[in-house]
């Protein structure tokens, strides 16, 4: 078990939750849309936002959103050791440094002990695109990744700092994979899944899901953050459904389905799109949400799995059988509304 870190008031690591990390991605010289889309990453669930900070100026952007968005707010840094400073002076909960580009020591010393200060936080991350290794020897490239984080934490220990997340991404699973491992083998510090660079939305989320889901599933990593070439807000719906798939995250239910045949005599596509539309509106607070809702599109394996659910319907030629906990509580046409489908099912 990692040992636990602080972004602000939210606890990393340890037996907390694994965490949801956001990154903005409008301009900065749109305040209103960068405040807009950080307001709607809140509204999908995300646990802490990073900012990248480029410029002098960018720093300031931690009070202004803090104006309205409670969850911690992170500065991604590169190249200048004085934007890390700037932004710890500046109220960022977190600033991410890349061992790659910020390489004297001296500066590193004066960055660790002005968070230390500050009591802010630190991840250290490294992709693999900073690393000039030709081939595909992903052994070769997650040792080498792994050493210079290692390198960079030997720096700011010596400080006695050690407010420290790790990330360690790759363009590759496998890198992604094994640079994690390895480096759980000889560190307790927190650890910020994700696959970088990863390509074309499906091919991303797939490459995210594998490298992410594999990872959690051997007990690595504490933090994650889907990476998305589209808008931001897509990423936080796949990092809740890939923690969903684990049994890692309850807030919102699960919606498990049938692939359809031509067994299948509903719109099963639609209802499913319609219900997860409904499923997102629902009070997230409310301690009666089911856990796991099921549609299923035919009598063959749908009252099987839609029983297994906490509340499922399973359609046949003529309608669709209820089920609560495992027992038939009634039917319900197939032309019937997923509302009333949800409130017949006893979601509200």
């Amino acid at each position: 078990m990692s040992r636990v870190v602080h972004i602000g008031n939210l606890k990393i690591g340890g037996d907390n939750p694994i965490r949801i990390k956001g990154m903005l991605k409008t301009p900065f010289a749109d305040k209103r849309g960068m405040m807009k889309e950080a307001k709607l990453l809140v509204d999908e669930g995300v646990d802490a936002i990073r900012v990248a900070v480029k410029r002098d100026e960018d720093v300031l952007m931690a009070g202004y959103l803090k104006k309205e968005i409670k969850v911690p707010i992170v500065a991604d840094i590169h190249f200048h050791h004085k934007l890390a400073l700037a932004a710890i002076e500046n109220g960022f909960d977190a600033i991410r440094l890349n061992p790659m580009n910020i390489t004297d020591k001296r500066k590193i010393i004066q960055i660790a002990r002005a968070a230390k200060k500050a009591k802010v936080s630190m991840r250290v991350g490294v992709n693999s695109g900073g690393f000039k290794c030709s081939g595909s020897d992903d052994d070769k490239l997650a040792k080498l990744m792994v050493d210079e984080v290692a390198k960079f934490i030997d720096v700011l220990e010596s400080e006695k700092y050690n407010a420290i997340m790790v990330s360690l991404k790759a363009s590759t699973v496998n890198t992604t994979v094994l640079a994690n491992k390895l480096f759980a083998k000889r560190f307790d510090y927190p650890v910020h899944l994700g696959v970088t660079a990863t390509g074309p939305f499906l091919g991303a989320v797939v490459k995210s899901s594998v490298g992410i889901g594999i990872l959690l599933n051997e007990g690595i990593g504490d933090v994650i953050r889907v990476s998305l070439t589209a808008p931001s807000y897509q990423e936080i719906q796949v990092a809740k459904n890939i923690l969903n798939s684990l049994g890692e995250y309850d807030i919102v239910p699960e919606i498990i389905s049938c692939p359809t045949c031509s067994r299948c005599s509903v719109d099963l596509v639609s209802l499913v799109e319609k219900a997860q539309l409904a499923v997102s509106k629902l009070d997230k607070t409310s301690k009666n949400l089911p856990k796991k809702i099921a549609f299923m599109g035919c009598e063959v394996n749908g009252p099987g799995e839609a029983m297994q659910a906490d509340v499922g319907v399973a359609f046949g030629e003529a309608k669709g059988v209820l089920f609560k906990k495992g027992k038939i509580v009634g039917t319900v046409s197939k032309n019937s509304s997923v509302n009333e489908l949800l409130k017949k099912m006893g979601v509200k």
